[in-house]
Parts: C-alpha cells; structure tokens; sequence
C-alpha cells in the first residue's frame, strides 16, 4: 500500500518537470509577471540564457522560494556567470521538493554577443527526480537555445526553444516503475519595452506543445539608483506579481511573492554579487 501511495504521489509531482507550471527562478522575474526573456540577468540562465551575454562583470547568486508557503515545495539554488570576450559561460543548479519526492535540475550555458543588439545562446540540462525511502530515481536530458535582438532604440525581442527533442523522463532505477512523461517542450517569445533609463515593461507568450498558451506581463520602476520597484501578472493559473530590488555597492538583494487566489503566496528572494 505504500508503495502504491508513494508511486502516485511520484506521478502527481512529476507534472512539475512533466508538462505542469513552470518553476520561476530569481527574484527580478518572479516580481514581473514572471518575465524577463529581453532582459540581461545572472538568473537568465533559467528564462532565456541569451541574457548572460549582455553581463559585462562575473556575478553568483542565490536563491530561495516557498510555494504556497509549504515547506514541501520549497524551492533553492544557484547560478554563476562569467563574461569571457564576446561570450559568457552560465551555470545553474537549483532543487526543489523534499524528502520523499524532489526534484533537481544543473545546467551549463554559453551565450554570446553578435554587436550591440543580437546575443544568441544554446544550454544543455540535466533534469533529475529523486523518491526517498530507497525507491531510486530517473532524469533525462534537455537542451534548450535563446536569443535576444534589439529591434529599435527601445524594443528588445527575446525568443526561448526548451526541449525541442521532447526528451522523455526513463524507468525508475529502484522500482522499475517507467514513466510514459516527456519533460515539457516549450517556446516563449516577448516584447521588452524601455520606456526610460527608469521604467521597463515586458510581455511574453509561452506555449507548452501540450498545453494552451500562458501569457506574462511585468513593469520594473527604479526611481533610484539603488531600488527598484516591480509588478507582473501571469495567466493560465493567474496570478499576481509584485517584488522589490535594492542594490548596495556589489550586492544585490531581490524580494517577490506571487499570489495564487486558491493557494496563497509564494515568496523569494535571491542574492547576487557582482564581482570586478
């Protein structure tokens, strides 16, 4: 019997890496809608890495999430980026779940810029699930590409491809259970607006090849050079975005919660430092 409750409870988590809703990385797109495939940030490296290429300084970071404020659905990593002449080399590694069920996820990104308005990038995923009490684990493969084209003075295009071989998750290694799930194939393509040096709007498209289309809006207001102020709102399972930036000398610390009416907040904050 429990192996049975432990088995359907594996199937039902699994949606996550599955076809279920994406898991938003870093503080700054989580507080916009979660959006942000135009923008150049160390937590591109899980929207659109072509976003690395645009650092022009070494940066790591850290983050930490709470879904639904569940401490079984906590949610942590980390990413490092280092600009190398043109290009920029990423890393990611973040985990999500707890004991009986997680998930992980280690990535490795070369990005690079094409003059001063194209920056294109490919990454290669491994994507693991872990069951406790011995019942073993399966992972699979993903590779995914971005890019990020300046189109005007102030509209950047950003375009992401995950999974386009539609890698599917293997037998369990432990309990010989296979699962029949493909990790989720998905493309997402946006408009960022740069209204001023001081206020940003994004808006984004995302389409699973099995599911119906999400769309992702988000405003980031800096009325100082040290703070900034951001909203978003996201479809499908709407939500509601908001978060807040501070930037001290090479540190920056970024707070977001997304509010789902039937399950309540999920709050982050992450981490950066920005080396010289």
């Amino acid at each position: 019997m429990r192996n049975a409750l432990i088995i359907t409870s594996f199937l039902s988590a699994s949606a996550c890496l599955a076809g279920g809703d994406p898991l938003t990385v870093g503080a700054r797109f989580a507080g916009m809608g979660g959006s942000g495939l135009t923008l150049a940030d160390l937590w591109s490296v899980r929207l659109n890495p072509a976003g690395i290429a645009g650092l022009d300084k070494p940066a790591a970071g850290l983050f930490y999430q709470r879904h639904f404020l569940s401490e079984d659905l906590a949610h942590q990593g980390l990413a490092v980026a280092l600009p190398v002449g043109k290009g920029a080399f990423g890393i990611g590694v973040d985990r999500f779940g707890y004991d009986l069920y997680n998930e992980t996820r280690a990535s490795l990104a070369y990005a690079m810029r094409f003059g001063e308005g194209l920056r294109a990038a490919v990454q290669l995923n491994y994507l693991g699930v872990q069951l406790g009490g011995n019942y073993g684990g399966t992972g699979a493969f993903a590779a995914e590409v971005g890019v990020q084209a300046r189109i005007s003075e102030q509209f950047w295009l950003g375009a992401h491809l995950f999974n386009p071989t539609r890698s599917k998750l293997g037998t369990v290694t432990e309990s010989d259970v296979v699962l029949d799930e493909r990790v989720p194939t998905l493309l997402r393509a946006g408009l960022g607006w740069v209204v001023s040096s001081k206020l940003t709007l994004t808006g984004e498209v995302e389409k699973d090849i099995d599911r119906a289309e999400r769309f992702r809006f988000g405003v980031e207001y800096n009325p100082s050079k040290a703070l900034f102020l951001r909203t978003g709102i996201s479809t499908a399972n709407v939500q509601g975005h908001f978060g807040v930036g501070v930037r001290t000398g090479r540190l920056d610390v970024d707070l977001a919660v997304a509010v789902r009416a039937q399950l309540g907040p999920t709050p982050m904050i992450n981490l950066n430092y920005r080396f010289k």
